[in-house]
């Protein structure tokens, strides 16, 4: 005996992705996939030595974002070009700026303190809540041509960057460094928060202290 089915026919339940058993191919396609996230788009970077210090500390573990688009006071990886070595810094120069140093001078008791050192971008002190300095240290004006960056460390006092080795090519930025994923008590956003100091929050030294404290690094 025949039987026929009047109106519509009787689903089948699909099996989930979940349930189904891997074949060859979609562990090979889950693989590419994984190495092509980490060749293209993301990748961490682990810390060593103190340059970024407070901000990051040895043995950090950062979360890389290759295809982000760099702005300024953003943490970087990148190629050291003079030695040729990975490592992390701070963008603070964009192509046409002109960055400068000089000593920080805090009036005290109508007394001049020189200590650390006031960052300048095109003429304007910047104030960087990140920046660890008490060396005082002298910058000539640098004109930055194009496709050209300046990078600094947080720790100013005890960082190779771009006042020993020069502006640095955007082809030698590999990514932005987005967030520390590890330690995990450390877990947190890399800040940029930095903007122009307020004109009476700084004040350039005198040409004997600028002389006096002539130490770039």
């Amino acid at each position: 005996m025949t039987v026929v089915r009047i109106g519509q026919p009787k689903a089948v339940p699909r099996r989930s992705l979940l349930t189904r058993p891997a074949t060859p191919g979609m562990v090979v396609l889950v693989v590419l996939a994984i190495i092509a996230f980490r060749l293209w788009l993301v990748e961490t970077a682990i810390v060593e030595g103190d340059s970024m210090e407070r901000t990051l500390l040895p043995a950090d573990r950062v979360l890389v974002v290759k295809l982000m688009g760099v702005k300024r006071f953003d943490v970087v990886v990148l190629t050291d070009p003079q030695a040729n070595e990975t490592v992390i810094k701070r963008v603070v120069g964009f192509p046409g700026d002109t960055v400068s140093m000089v000593p920080r001078v805090v009036q005290s008791g109508g007394r001049e303190l020189v200590g650390g050192s006031q960052l300048y971008i095109n003429g304007q002190p910047y104030d960087e809540p990140y920046a660890i300095s008490a060396l005082p240290t002298v910058l000539d004006p640098v004109k930055l041509g194009d496709d050209s960056y300046y990078v600094l460390g947080d720790n100013r006092d005890d960082s190779i960057d771009s006042r020993v080795y020069g502006p640095v090519d955007r082809k030698l930025i590999h990514g932005v460094g987005v967030l520390v994923c590890y330690p995990f008590g450390r877990l947190h956003v890399i800040s940029r928060t930095a903007g122009p100091a307020a004109p009476d929050q700084t004040s350039a030294p005198s040409s004997t202290a600028a002389e006096v404290f002539d130490t770039p690094r």
